[in-house]
């Protein structure tokens, strides 16, 4: 008895291969033009909104100091060099008012080498007088390059101490600006408190940049590369980096993917499911068209006399769609979407 079933199916198989037609009453059965895709369902995952450390701001305070005025509110766009806020501080003058005697300082001493070295050179000075003048200059230097970079750290922009150098009078408030595009997610801030150095006080971040981070099959991550695109619904994404390690309870691997137009519709630290595409050209066709037959998938497109089977190669499923490639299917077919079992029957009864 498996003899024969096993020689049945071997001689089926041939049939098909000839594109041997159904012929018969088919009025029952329903047919649908074929429909094109460029991309093919991989499956759905969860995704969780993931924000990279360059579009996210955290703005404490720079200086002790009271806040003289706000210029945002809460969640409220923002643009880059917007200004934030101003604060202004004892401390800040103190820092400020040393950077000037030490500019001060630096000055007088350039101004003492200058007119000490030809008088060293043609030994009316002794030497050590000149070298004592050299060192106190490289003394005063050192320190008001110390000032300068504080001053930077504490909050002050470049031109603000520049102007310092320029004018030796302080400043005695900062302007605090945003560093990027995007919203004031939390503030902590209003006119005429007080704030320690480093208390926060608002955070800026650019929820556009929101990239998606997906736990993918790890048979699915060997097939994957960083800058291979792929589809996150009906929108492109790249992959931007893939995990070294493999979540050794799941057998997962963590993929960032980030949206390339537009924004990825998805919030930081957001939760929600997403279908997940390849970009490769295909058949999209309802799941019932495909059968089973011979140990291959078939489809049966309609011809003037009746059904003929093609064989097709499926790439991937979906609930209701099933993604196949094939050199024999004619982009313009009717295939049989309805009834598929009988023609299969059909089929067999024909070639008994």
């Amino acid at each position: 008895m498996r003899k024969f079933i096993v020689a049945t199916l071997f001689t089926l198989l041939p049939i098909i291969a000839s594109a041997e037609t159904v012929k018969g009453d088919t009025s029952m059965v329903k047919t649908q033009k074929v429909e094109t895709t460029e991309k093919v369902y991989m499956g759905s995952f969860l995704a969780v909104g993931y924000l990279p450390n360059d579009a996210i701001y955290r703005i404490d305070a720079p200086i002790e100091g009271v806040v003289e005025m706000v210029n945002v509110r809460i969640y409220e766009p923002v643009k880059r060099s917007k200004k934030l806020f101003v604060i202004k501080g004892p401390k800040l003058l103190e820092l400020e008012s040393e950077f000037i005697d030490t500019l001060i300082e630096m000055e007088y001493y350039e101004n003492e080498v200058k007119r000490l070295e030809p008088l060293y050179k043609a030994a009316v000075v002794a030497k050590k007088r000149y070298l004592e003048a050299k060192n106190m200059l490289a003394k005063f230097e050192t320190k008001s390059m110390f000032y300068y970079h504080l001053l930077l750290e504490w909050g002050l922009k470049k031109s603000e101490v520049d102007s310092i150098v320029k004018s030796k009078k302080p400043l005695p408030k900062i302007t605090i600006i945003s560093p990027i595009d995007g919203i004031v997610s939390d503030m902590n801030i209003y006119p005429k408190m007080y704030a320690e150095r480093g208390t926060h006080l608002m955070t800026i971040l650019n929820p556009d940049r929101v990239h998606y981070e997906v736990a993918l099959p790890l048979k699915i991550t060997k097939s994957l590369k960083p800058g291979m695109r792929l589809f996150v619904d009906d929108k492109e994404a790249v992959i931007e980096s893939i995990s070294a390690t493999v979540n050794s309870r799941t057998q997962t691997v963590a993929v960032h993917l980030k949206p390339i137009r537009g924004n990825s519709a998805i919030l930081p630290d957001e939760k929600r499911n997403i279908k997940l595409y390849w970009p490769k050209k295909a058949f999209s066709l309802p799941a019932n068209s495909v059968i089973e037959y011979g140990g291959k998938e078939v489809v049966f497109v309609k011809t003037g006399s009746g059904f003929k089977p093609i064989f097709v190669t499926v790439l991937g499923r979906s609930s209701d769609k099933v993604y196949v490639i094939s050199s024999n299917l004619p982009t313009d077919a009717n295939i049989a979407v309805s009834g598929v079992i009988a023609l299969k029957g059909a089929m067999e009864a024909q070639n008994d």
